[in-house]
């Protein structure tokens, strides 16, 4: 791809259109979308969530890497058209990419200012850490209508969390995570499997859950407990539980509970898949203290599907089938896109994991 001037990107992309004229390309944006990220081996990750997002959101993609490594370069601007096949038509969206050094970093706002498109929504996807203080991220933050964090990112979840809360009061914008838009097929099966009082009942006697979750990383996910932390965390916040602690031991990550109805204990536990991404649940194992039993179970040969099972001394139901969204690279981006506001669900679950003190509960 062939560097420009940052003076020249708004010609150069007129002089590509221009030789496009008569293809089947139609040129669409419904909203600029910049993500900002420092250089490393998950900018590719990044690059196929834009493509995925394009082929359901048309929108202008404004592409921000740095490298806080090097001093010796200028800040180097590229233009190109990136499509989503659409049959007969080609949807077509301009793509400028940015890339910096620690000396020309200052500059990326101006760089990018002129290039948001007036009076169409920006979207922000936050890919770097937000509890290391980045004035140049913060003057992103203030352009954006919706930011969108990605808590992969967070080497330290509890100081993640007291970021992402600080960010939402000062900037104004919708706040959204990537993580959170992972879990919510599971969040959405609790809240089916427990919405009469009879089986509210039931969960709110709660002795001890336990997660499985896809510990197999890759070059660009490899905080893969995340999802998992967030699923307890969320299911503790609304049934009113208290955070005593917690604690890991081999490789299991414990936390500890107590509610109107005694002590809870929420386990976490590695396991492996190849047929899911990193990070993915695998299993969720409810015991309460009436001896009734809950087993969520993902059915490994079609993975989007889940095996419900319910038992207690008295009986054992039939197992029932519960389909989630299929796990498609950029899906939960495309999920955080279209909602709107910020969750509050979520918000509160980030309370309950900022208080945590002395564990970065993410796994290395």
């Amino acid at each position: 791809m062939t560097t420009i001037h940052p003076a020249d990107i708004e010609s150069e992309l007129d002089r590509i259109w221009d030789s496009l004229q008569g293809s089947n390309k139609m040129r669409a944006c419904l909203f600029n979308l910049i993500i900002y990220a420092k250089k490393c081996q998950r900018v590719g990750y990044l690059n196929q969530i834009a493509q995925k997002v394009i082929e359901k959101f048309p929108s202008r993609v404004i592409f921000i890497t740095y490298d806080d490594t090097c001093s010796n370069q200028d800040l180097q601007t590229s233009v190109s058209v990136m499509t989503a096949d659409e049959g007969e038509y080609e949807i077509a969206c301009d793509l400028i990419e940015v890339a910096v050094c620690s000396k020309d970093h200052p500059r990326v706002p101006f760089v990018i200012l002129p290039h948001i498109l007036p009076d169409l929504p920006i979207y922000l996807v936050h890919a770097d850490d937000p509890s290391f203080e980045n004035p140049i991220a913060e003057k992103l933050e203030h352009l954006a209508d919706r930011i969108i964090f990605d808590s992969e990112a967070a080497s330290d979840l509890p100081a993640f969390a007291k970021a992402v809360l600080s960010h939402d009061l000062r900037c104004g914008a919708d706040v959204a995570d990537l993580n959170w838009a992972r879990i919510e097929g599971w969040r959405q099966l609790f809240a089916n499997v427990f919405k009469s009082s009879e089986e509210l009942e039931r969960l709110k006697h709660t002795s001890k859950i336990s997660i499985s979750f896809n510990s197999k990383e890759t070059d660009y996910l490899c905080h893969t407990n995340i999802q998992s932390v967030y699923l307890q965390a969320w299911i503790a916040v609304q049934l009113g539980w208290s955070l005593k602690k917690v604690n890991s031991k081999e490789e299991h990550l414990t936390f500890h509970y107590e509610s109107e109805f005694g002590q809870i204990e929420s386990v976490i536990i590695p396991d492996s898949s190849e047929e899911l991404s990193p990070g993915r649940l695998l299993k969720v194992e409810v015991e309460t203290d009436r001896e009734y039993r809950y087993s969520f179970k993902r059915n490994l040969r079609c993975p989007h599907h889940v095996m419900i099972e319910k038992s207690s001394p008295e009986f054992c139901s039939l197992p029932v089938n519960y389909v989630l969204d299929k796990d498609v690279s950029g899906q939960s981006l495309v999920k955080e896109i279209c909602h709107k506001g910020t969750s509050v669900h979520y918000t509160k679950m980030l309370q309950l994991l900022s208080d945590i003190k002395n564990e970065s509960l993410c796994n290395e």
